[in-house]
């Protein structure tokens, strides 16, 4: 009997372990970033080798409408020095992870993230090059408050120690602390000719994000472009 009670608590234990692999698979599948998201145009010449040049990551083993050419966990910036405080923010002066290939040439090594309390309802942040001028789409702006005393936001950020303390921040709705922005998948980009910035999307019910036309004021979220 104690020999039958050991074999049925191996098999137990077995397929908890195979369970437990593949909810971790399916969540890595879920959380990677595309790095080379132009690989269905007919002129793209994905491959393999060209995946590898950009500095990520390919997974053989999956299928081919599954990302297979990915950025790698640790990309992106790291803070430099303490954050400064503002007259109505905050500012972050972040470098790039050396530890990493840039992903397309010229990158920019050193970036200044500025959080604005801009009213008690809008919250802007604003990420640029340190080192140089660099052009800027001329919109006018009306002056920030310089009452904000009842901010309905929370913005946080913070450095991951397993991913090389890459930066990520959030900004959550204080009444309810939903998360309206939040960058911990990673995956920032600033290069000369290619900026990206990822947010996980907390609904599919998204209007208005992004400098973007659409054919409906609701975004379609699964639409790849």
């Amino acid at each position: 009997m104690a020999g039958i009670r050991h074999l049925i608590i191996f098999f137990l234990l077995f397929d908890l372990s195979i369970g437990m692999n593949i909810r971790d698979q399916s969540s890595q599948l879920s959380e990677r970033i595309d790095c080379f998201p132009e690989s269905e145009l007919i002129f793209s010449n994905y491959s393999k080798d060209k995946c590898l040049e950009r500095n990520c990551l390919f997974d053989d083993w999956v299928p081919s409408d599954t990302i297979q050419c990915y950025l790698r966990p640790n990309y992106g910036y790291i803070l430099r020095e303490n954050p400064q405080q503002t007259e109505n923010g905050i500012r972050l002066r972040l470098q790039r992870n050396q530890a990493v290939g840039s992903m397309f040439p010229a990158p920019i090594e050193n970036i200044v993230l500025d959080v604005q309390h801009y009213t008690n309802d809008i919250i802007r942040f604003r990420l640029y090059d340190e080192d140089n001028q660099r052009y800027e789409v001329p919109i006018p702006l009306s002056p920030a408050s310089s009452q904000v005393s009842s901010a309905q936001y929370e913005f946080h950020h913070w450095s991951d120690p397993l991913r090389d303390n890459i930066l990520s921040f959030s900004i959550k709705r204080q009444s309810n602390q939903a998360t309206l922005f939040d960058t911990s998948l990673g995956g920032l980009i600033l290069n000369d000719q290619f900026l990206q910035i990822v947010t996980r999307l907390q609904s599919p019910h998204i209007y208005g994000f992004g400098e973007n036309n659409y054919d409906t004021l609701k975004h379609n979220v699964n639409k790849r472009t």
